[in-house]
């Protein structure tokens, strides 16, 4: 089979727990690129985390952002979706987050608001992205993403939930054990993934998508070939066809020369 597409996350799959691409991973990639593969990367960070990446690995497809609210071209700069969230649904979702003591977190176009100085810290380490602190939302801007983090245990609450109360009106999902997103009721990487191949002419039997978290699935689903890394949880591989090595073993290379390369 000749996939003509491979779709990658990022925290958990192409980068190891140092936020970096490994050297192996890197010359996956190239090689990838030499055979005609095009190369997107799909992440639940927001655009402007996801740029340096693609700029450093000389990727121009466009980048799948924000689990999909987002899907922008790096080149052009344009912008070929985008969803934000309906202000009064992402009220009643921060208001539900202050009241269980979750520390959030707000995804704008090239910004990242934070109701919790402690999240400072964790944006600037994970993205290298500079969150302002905020005690209200501003209206005024397409809002993205909410993010909730906490213990896994309290995610999972806070996801039970959400989900039950919300699932007809927005895409709730986890992109760590630590983590909850929530987006648009149309926003999600599966479905920004079908826009891009729309757009490329692409089938679903020639792509190929590499991930390790639950906001995956959504692109397992739509891929000819799933491949989940050995760090994912036991839900993330059993929705996958193949395990690779983990992300911090080059799992990304692992599989590109095992499953698509056939080296």
């Amino acid at each position: 089979m000749q996939y003509k597409l491979v779709v990658l996350d990022m925290d958990g799959t192409l980068l190891n727990n140092d936020h970096q691409v490994s050297n192996a991973n890197k010359e996956a990639i190239h090689r990838l690129k030499q055979e005609g593969t095009s190369v997107v990367l799909a992440s639940g960070r927001p655009y402007e985390s996801i740029y340096p990446y693609v700029k450093d690995l000389e990727i121009d497809l466009p980048i799948i952002a924000a689990n999909g609210a987002l899907i922008k071209n790096p080149v052009s700069n344009e912008v070929y979706y985008s969803t934000g969230l309906p202000i009064h649904l992402a009220k009643e979702i921060i208001q539900y987050g202050q009241e269980n003591q979750y520390p959030i977190s707000l995804y704008f176009d090239g910004e990242v608001h934070t109701f919790n100085e402690s999240m400072i810290k964790v944006h600037w380490e994970l993205e290298k992205l500079k969150a302002r602190v905020i005690n209200k939302v501003e209206e005024d801007k397409d809002l993205y993403k909410i993010i909730y983090a906490n213990t896994p245990p309290k995610i999972e609450e806070a996801f039970k939930h959400l989900e039950q109360k919300y699932k007809e009106k927005l895409y709730i999902t986890r992109s760590d054990d630590v983590y909850l997103d929530v987006m648009n009721i149309n926003a999600s990487k599966g479905k920004a993934l079908h826009q891009l191949m729309d757009r490329l002419n692409i089938l679903s039997h020639e792509v190929v998508v590499m991930g390790n978290s639950y906001n995956d699935i959504a692109m397992f689903e739509v891929a000819g070939l799933a491949i989940a890394m050995d760090n994912a949880s036991q839900e993330v591989k059993d929705a996958a066809d193949f395990v690779a090595k983990s992300n911090n073993d080059d799992g990304v290379a692992y599989a590109v020369d095992r499953y698509i390369l056939n080296v």
